[in-house]
């Protein structure tokens, strides 16, 4: 008798004790949620450095066995069989977006391999509507090679020295070679910087905590932070146009771009 007692004076949970524990549910989903969007971003961003490296050190090996390093410009340049990558991406329906055949020209790709995956960012995954509707999902790459270094297009400004041999390099592991670029700004291989800072003609990527993965002549990846708000620039789907005065991030881009010539 006294546990049928017990059990019948026992009362289930309150309002408010439900209510507790849906807040507690609620909370501990969007918690793992977010450390599980952490997790990727992470990865994604480990991922972009790999390919860097792997991109590197192709660029490296090419540069160690012939006696220029590999070609950088336009698919419309008259050296582009010699150049590194192919292809003018934008946000319309042209063939280049997604052909892969097209990164593997003939002077680099016994050097970067046949895994045209390396040449994309895992985190960019952006296409424009009418890119979509034609089932893609997304473009076939996202890094650009500093327009100071290689043979054929000259860089932005001819003040400045153009890489054309390992031995030319003062700073290798101050001079840029490949970048993690804005998805806005893609378009050629070739990366345009204005070493002086005033001007940011190509815009990097920052997509991996507000910065992008870079890649330096002798080989190191390493993530620059930009550390004010005007590189930090969303995906809109156009191309982006800096303007300003120069900045500390701009400045820091250009003066690892290339040097004044004497």
């Amino acid at each position: 008798m006294r546990i049928s007692r017990r059990l019948a004076s026992h009362q289930g949970f309150s309002r408010a004790d439900l209510g507790g524990v849906l807040a507690a549910i609620v909370f501990l989903t969007g918690l793992l949620a977010s450390c599980g969007n952490t997790t990727r971003t992470a990865a994604e961003a480990a991922g972009c450095a790999n390919n860097l490296r792997h991109l590197s050190q192709a660029w490296l090996a090419h540069g160690a066995e012939n006696p220029s390093l590999v070609g950088n410009g336009g698919s419309a340049d008259p050296d582009s069989p010699s150049y590194w990558a192919l292809g003018w991406l934008d946000w319309g329906s042209g063939r280049d977006n997604t052909n892969t055949l097209i990164l593997q020209t003939r002077a680099f790709a016994s050097y970067a391999g046949s895994d045209t995956s390396v040449f994309r960012c895992p985190s960019d995954r952006f296409v424009s509507s009418s890119q979509e509707a034609r089932g893609w999902r997304y473009r076939a790459r996202s890094y650009s090679m500093n327009g100071y270094v290689g043979t054929g297009r000259r860089g932005w400004n001819e003040r400045y020295r153009q890489f054309v041999k390992q031995s030319d390099f003062v700073s290798p592991s101050e001079t840029l070679v490949f970048v993690d670029e804005h998805p806005d700004s893609m378009n050629d291989p070739w990366f345009a910087t204005d070493p002086t800072g005033a001007t940011v003609p190509d815009v990097p990527g920052s997509l991996h905590s507000r910065g992008a993965n870079l890649s330096f002549a002798d080989g190191h990846v390493e993530r620059r932070a930009w550390v004010g708000a005007r590189l930090v620039l969303p995906v809109r789907i156009s191309f982006p146009y800096i303007s300003g005065n120069p900045d500390a991030d701009s400045r820091w881009l250009g003066e690892r771009a290339s040097l004044l010539l004497p």
